[in-house]
């Protein structure tokens, strides 16, 4: 209990919260636990011990003794956040115990573009499928990697994760609201920071950060790791003068590891203030940015942290994003369905000239669930690229359970599909991910580009599979043709990895519309690629009554 009483935001009320400044107070030492008291230097110099050892109990009743709102505690940092006014400033700065005094950053969500429909339910079975397909997630599927026992956390702006289909099988551990101090992360009215959130935008980012990851509406849309266990902080506020604070975002990192996170997702960024200051381009060298450095603490601890890279590519910052600077951090850019570089998807390389973003998955017009109600649509940002690199290295580290943060990172490097120039670039990193390449449960690719015969036949059911042994990436379609020669159907061209697709769970599929009132006989099919194309028959039984 103590752990957890450490890791939290503590709300101090609504009185006299606009009074002051956010300051982060370092302390010069802490308790060992043995009665004596460490001299603490930089976190990423102190033993891994060091940082799990509570903060001084006595330190912080010494800040509270002045009137110091305690807004949160970091055991990793040996710092407590807080609310001061210029002569609280002066009084800690004259403290023996204080090391020093930091502006706590204020962050912003790596917001979307405008939602768009997704259209019919036949539009977003396609259109999930192929976000999945594209990062060689489908073929893991089949496998029966879900992500079952695996422990993911998401820092974000809140979950409704209680009203949509999609959510029906989520596998929550713990939620914590590091904004408001409760254990409910989704929608609420009267809440004493966020206010009523029934009526605001306050949680659907992370809604629809969450679905991409865990969501799963069977026949309709599914996630990349719908099986695995979620731990779900409600760190960002949406509210215009404080987006979001850094230490609320590095109180849920800290609760996140203390709860066994393997993976943690991360779609946001930072690089101005509503003031107009902020990090300059300098500052993006992997040691400056609190969060950058409490990500790298996370990923010696043994996480996989995983960064939406930002969203500044068209603008005239152009950079990447803290904490997607940090080492060891995934950084993760954005690409279309096609392939092709999102415009708004943020650029390397970092200040100190390594290579970011790591990857890219898609980030344009990918399918998501709406913030509110049953529907679906279609979101453009690195905020929802982040999330589907999330849920594979969730796949990853159950097909590989002794991989830790550098060996999965490796893995996915050295297996993704390069998109730029040869060679990794600071578009798009080391290129698409390929999760399926990236586990090393994949077979051998095949010589030639084809498609196997379709099945079952005759087709009984309301689906035929068509599989595919692709030799490299490419864009296949299916058209269904009666004897006469008339298109009676159609699957538009989707982008499949070069590799070999034969189960049903992964396979190109003609899902046959009850629309079109079809008759049992033969049909003619063409199964159409850059690289080859290939036609055949199939039988279709209707009615066997």
């Amino acid at each position: 209990m103590v752990l957890c009483l450490m890791l939290a935001c503590l709300w101090a009320g609504v009185v006299g919260a606009q009074e002051g400044s956010l300051i982060w107070v370092f302390f010069r030492d802490k308790p060992d636990g043995q009665g004596g008291h460490v001299v603490w230097k930089a976190p990423e110099a102190m033993p891994r011990a060091a940082l799990d050892l509570p903060v001084d109990e006595a330190h912080l009743a010494a800040l509270r003794a002045q009137g110091l709102e305690l807004r949160c505690v970091s055991r990793w940092f040996n710092a407590a956040s807080v609310r001061a006014t210029p002569d609280q400033q002066a009084w800690l700065e004259s403290q023996p115990f204080v090391l020093r005094l930091k502006k706590v950053r204020q962050w912003q969500p790596v917001a979307p573009a405008s939602p768009l429909p997704a259209g019919s339910k036949a539009v977003q079975e396609e259109l999930s499928a192929a976000q999945l397909n594209m990062i060689g997630v489908t073929g893991l599927h089949a496998r029966g990697l879900y992500g079952q026992g695996v422990r993911v956390a998401l820092l974000d702006n809140g979950f409704n994760y209680t009203g949509h289909p999609a959510f029906g099988q989520l596998r929550v551990v713990a939620e914590r609201d590091f904004i408001n101090g409760d254990e409910v992360v989704g929608d609420q009215a009267g809440q004493p920071i966020t206010g009523d959130e029934t009526r605001s935008a306050q949680n659907h980012h992370g809604t629809q950060v969450l679905a991409l990851l865990a969501g799963r509406d069977p026949d309709r849309f599914s996630g990349v790791a719908p099986q695995a266990e979620y731990l779900l902080a409600k760190t960002e506020d949406n509210a215009a003068e404080t987006p979001a604070d850094e230490d609320r975002w590095i109180a849920g990192l800290e609760w996140a590891d203390s709860l066994g996170a393997q993976v943690v997702n991360s779609s946001l960024g930072y690089n101005t203030w509503d003031d107009g200051t902020g990090y300059s381009y300098e500052d993006l060298d992997g040691a400056t940015g609190l969060t950058t450095r409490a990500a790298q603490l996370a990923v010696e601890r043994g996480i996989a942290v995983v960064a939406a890279a930002g969203n500044e590519g068209n603008n005239d910052w152009h950079y990447l994003t803290t904490p997607a600077d940090a080492p060891g951090v995934i950084a993760v850019g954005a690409v279309d369905l096609e392939g092709v570089l999102a415009g708004f998807s943020s650029r390397g390389p970092t200040a100190d000239g390594r290579i970011k973003p790591d990857l890219v998955t898609p980030g344009e017009g990918v399918v998501t669930v709406a913030a509110r109600g049953a529907d679906y649509v279609r979101l453009n940002g690195t905020s929802f690229a982040a999330p589907l690199a999330s849920g594979a290295c969730a796949l990853l580290r159950q097909a590989q359970p002794s991989w830790g943060p550098g060996q999965l990172l490796e893995a996915l490097h050295q297996s993704a599909e390069d998109l730029g120039e040869a060679g990794p670039d600071t578009l798009y990193g080391w290129g698409l991910v390929d999760a399926l390449k990236a586990s090393g449960l994949q077979g051998a690719s095949p010589a030639l580009s084809r498609a196997g015969r379709p099945f079952p036949q005759p087709a009984f059911q309301d689906v035929v599979y068509f599989p595919l042994h692709l030799a490299v990436a490419d864009q296949v379609g299916l058209e269904i043709f009666d004897l006469a020669g008339a298109l009676v159907d159609q699957v538009s061209p989707q982008r499949w990895r070069a590799g070999e697709y034969l189960l049903p769970e992964e396979a190109l599929h003609w899902q046959i519309p009850q629309r079109l009132h079809l008759a049992s006989g033969i049909y003619l099919y063409q199964v159409r690629g850059a690289t080859f194309v290939h036609t055949g028959k199939i039988a279709l039984v209707r009615d066997r009554r």
